[in-house]
């Protein structure tokens, strides 16, 4: 399983997240690369890097929030930087016999795209993780 797959878990498998989105299976707003609608806000999409190689692997994770109202993105920001940023000795669990020991939000930044009327907040976090034998 890719690390984006085990993002994509992840977020997808967060009540709260998936409330304050909307995700449902018929309507993904929780998405790789893309949005599956670009103008069905709120949504949510992510892409992840190698960023360091070895016995745990270590990942740059670019999560993209893009809403027409600010305090919606806030409170979808909070609960994504709530789920992904902690240390090892606080909660390392597994996701699909992937460990994920380590999480950190390491920056980001809010712009308004005129153009659309819209709202984007990047959120870049440091994820290591090691495949589970």
């Amino acid at each position: 399983m890719t690390i984006s797959q085990i993002i994509h878990s992840l977020l997808v498998s967060d009540d709260e997240l998936v409330s304050l989105v909307g995700y449902t299976p018929k309507n993904k707003r929780i998405s790789a690369m893309k949005p599956n609608n670009p103008s069905d806000y709120p949504y949510v999409i992510f892409e992840t890097f190698p960023y360091e190689a070895g016995e745990v692997d270590t990942y740059r994770c670019d999560i993209r929030i893009v809403s027409k109202n600010v305090v919606e993105m806030e409170k979808i920001a909070k609960r994504l930087t709530d789920l992904l940023h902690f240390r090892a000795k606080d909660k390392s669990f597994a996701v699909n016999d992937v460990a994920i020991y380590h999480a950190k939000h390491v920056g980001g930044g809010v712009l308004y795209v005129d153009d659309l009327g819209v709202y984007e907040q990047l959120l870049i976090f440091h994820i290591k993780a090691k495949e589970m034998i």
